[in-house]
């Protein structure tokens, strides 16, 4: 099974690289590789590159186990 989507907090180190910012809460994420492990960011809005351009779903944090439906396809078995 492929892991979750990472949340990144404030106590991680700061990120280096190219950086990708959250338009709603301003949290700077590490900019996420096209088709890589999407990011879930703390105010409940996950993105991820689709190689295109970047992609955004709300899927609120009240289950953090859950991952929206528009997402599994990342997770599944291969």
């Amino acid at each position: 099974m492929a892991d979750f989507g990472q949340t990144w907090t404030s106590s991680m180190p700061a990120v280096e690289e190219k950086k990708f910012v959250c338009k709603r809460c301003k949290r700077v994420y590490p900019y996420p590789q096209a088709g890589g492990r999407p990011i879930r960011c703390e105010c409940g809005w996950w993105y991820y590159n689709d190689g295109l351009a970047m992609r955004e779903v709300f899927w609120q944090r009240l289950a953090p186990y859950r991952v929206p439906p528009e997402l599994r396809h990342f997770f599944e078995p291969n």
